[in-house]
């Protein structure tokens, strides 16, 4: 599911006054992730989000399913995990779909719930599958390990842009402060991997865990995999480049001192 907050917001967005800051997070909230607020003031904007939507309990049932599907492949239902497993990858187009086409149908809840869907499913799939012996070692490591060093380098970035620091503003992806869209090589990689798991999964019921042609395109699925990691380090290196050298809560911390 595509909601507001996954929208790419201009890095310009940094470099605002508080006061305009406070207006754009105000319209940017209300615009994109379908809030409605009780107040113009964001300093005193309380957020009434709308959580009974359909796209969210797409999410809902796409994180429930994950242990299910891993719960079948380490113990050898492997029609039944591939069957859940496309089910659970429909629902994640059927979000996506719905959140675009009706506004309504968008909220703040939707845009945590369906990373953590998406990135809940394939790590499940993806650790199940490898300790059934069904995938690589080598190919496991780079699928997880690619998600957990983006999701720090994000964090990160949050960290540095943040006014003032806290652990709720950390994690709060209503105040995000920017976003690095996909390029065309993280639309490549998440579609061999996606094939990749599928073919893991499904090589017992096909018979291919011996095929070089399966060997040859999960060779081809890691070195995409790494291509497209470096790239993200490359572009989340110039997003720090271009937010203040230091947090601005670690400026007025040494001011006070």
């Amino acid at each position: 599911m595509i909601t507001g907050y996954r929208l790419q917001r201009p890095i310009c967005f940094l470099f605002q006054t508080a006061n305009n800051r406070s207006k754009l997070k105000l319209r940017y909230e209300q615009k994109y992730l379908g809030c409605r607020h009780t107040s113009n003031n964001y300093d005193d904007v309380k957020v009434k989000d709308n959580i009974y939507t359909i796209p969210n309990a797409l999410s809902l049932s796409r994180i429930i399913m994950s242990p299910v599907i891993a719960y079948s492949v380490i113990n050898g239902e492997h029609s039944i995990a591939l069957a859940l497993f496309s089910v659970a990858g429909f629902t994640d187009f059927l979000d996506g779909q719905i959140a675009r086409r009706f506004p309504s149908q968008r909220s703040l809840l939707g845009s945590i719930i369906d990373p953590i869907g998406d990135k809940m499913l394939m790590g499940f799939t993806t650790a199940s599958v490898w300790y059934s012996g069904l995938m690589p070692s080598w190919l496991m490591c780079i699928i997880l390990g690619r998600d957990i060093i983006l999701l720090s380098a994000g964090l990160a970035v949050k960290y540095k842009s943040l006014d003032k620091f806290s652990l709720k503003g950390l994690f709060n992806v209503a105040d995000g402060t920017i976003e690095v869209k996909p390029g065309w090589h993280g639309k490549i990689n998440m579609c061999l991997q996606l094939g990749a798991v599928v073919s893991c999964l499904g090589a017992p019921i096909w018979s291919l865990q011996d095929s070089s042609y399966l060997q040859g395109y999960l060779v081809i699925t890691g070195v995409m995999g790494v291509y497209s990691l470096v790239q993200y380090i490359l572009t989340y290196k110039k997003v720090m480049g271009k937010i203040h050298s230091k947090p601005h809560w670690m400026e007025d911390s040494k001011k006070k001192s």
